[in-house]
C-alpha cells in the first residue's frame, strides 16, 4: 500500500507546473537513482525515474547496489563499482550513510526517494547554476560505433574524469523470488550495466571512440573527480532515434 501511494504522489508532483524551468538549460540534467531489487521502497522510485525521463531536460539512469543482497535476493544488475560510486557521493556531500532509494542530481546534491518534491526543486536549482562550457558532439558510424568529440573547459582547477555508462534502455521486469520483495514482479528503469573511465580532461578539443553492443545505450559523462559535479552529459544509442 505504501509503495502504491508513493507512486501516486510521484506522478502527481511530476505533472505539476510549479517547478518547470523558465528557459531551456544548456544541457540535460543527469539523474542517478541508487536502487535495489531487494529494497521495498525502490520499485516506486524506479517508476518515478521513468516518469522523470519523459522530460527532454533530463537523462535518467538507475544504478543497482549489492548491499541488499544479504537479505535473500541477488540484484540482477548490481555491481560493486556502483556502490563505490555512491560512496564517493557520500564522502563528497558529507552524508551520514549510503542508502536506497537515493536520487543524485547532476553530481551536486541528493534527495531521498520518498521526497519527490525535493527532486524537482533540485533539478530546477541545478538548471539555474549549471554552465555550458563543455560541448559534446556524438557521431554514429553504424553498427553501434560512435565517435564522441568534446571541446571547451571545465570550471575547475582540477581535471575532470571522462566516463561512458552503458545501460539497458527503457523498462525491464524482474520477478523477485527472495528477500524483502519476494513474490513481487517489479520494474526497473534504464539500469546501468557498466561504467568505464576513459581518462582525464580539462580543456580543449578531444575525441573518444565507443562501441555499443546490441540492446544497450550509452551516456557520455564529463564529471569532477571523486564524486564531483557533472560538467557535461550526452545520451546515445545504436539507432540514434528519439529516446524511448
Amino acid at each position: 500500500m505504501i509503495n502504491g501511494l508513493l507512486s501516486l504522489v510521484f506522478a502527481a508532483l511530476l505533472a505539476g507546473p510549479a517547478h518547470e524551468p523558465t528557459s531551456a538549460p544548456p544541457r540535460p540534467v543527469l539523474i542517478e537513482l541508487y536502487t535495489s531489487q531487494g529494497c521495498p521502497l525502490c520499485p516506486a522510485a524506479n517508476e518515478y525515474l521513468g516518469r522523470l525521463d519523459e522530460r527532454p531536460d533530463v537523462i535518467a539512469l538507475s544504478f543497482s547496489v549489492d548491499y541488499w543482497d544479504i537479505y535473500g535476493w541477488q540484484d540482477t544488475y548490481a555491481r560493486p563499482e556502483f556502490v563505490e560510486r555512491q560512496r564517493d557521493y557520500k564522502t563528497r556531500m558529507d552524508l551520514a550513510r549510503i542508502y536506497t532509494p537515493q536520487f543524485v542530481i547532476d553530481g551536486t546534491t541528493e534527495v531521498g526517494g520518498s521526497r519527490p518534491e525535493g527532486i524537482l526543486a533540485q533539478i530546477a536549482n541545478r538548471q539555474l547554476t549549471m554552465t555550458g562550457s563543455v560541448e559534446i558532439n556524438v557521431q554514429h558510424h553504424g553498427e553501434g560505433n560512435f565517435t564522441i568529440d568534446i571541446d571547451g573547459s571545465v570550471p575547475s582547477p582540477d581535471p575532470a574524469i571522462v566516463y561512458i555508462a552503458a545501460y539497458v534502455p527503457g523498462w525491464r521486469t524482474v520477478n523477485v523470488e527472495g528477500g524483502n520483495n519476494a513474490g513481487r514482479e517489479i520494474r526497473v528503469y534504464n539500469p546501468v550495466t557498466a561504467i568505464f573511465e576513459l581518462g582525464e580532461w580539462q580543456q580543449g578539443e578531444d575525441s573518444y571512440g565507443a562501441a555499443l553492443p546490441e540492446g544497450l545505450a550509452g551516456v557520455f559523462l564529463v564529471q569532477g573527480g571523486n564524486g564531483g559535479p557533472i560538467y557535461g552529459a550526452a545520451d546515445f544509442r545504436r539507432s540514434m532515434t528519439d529516446r524511448e
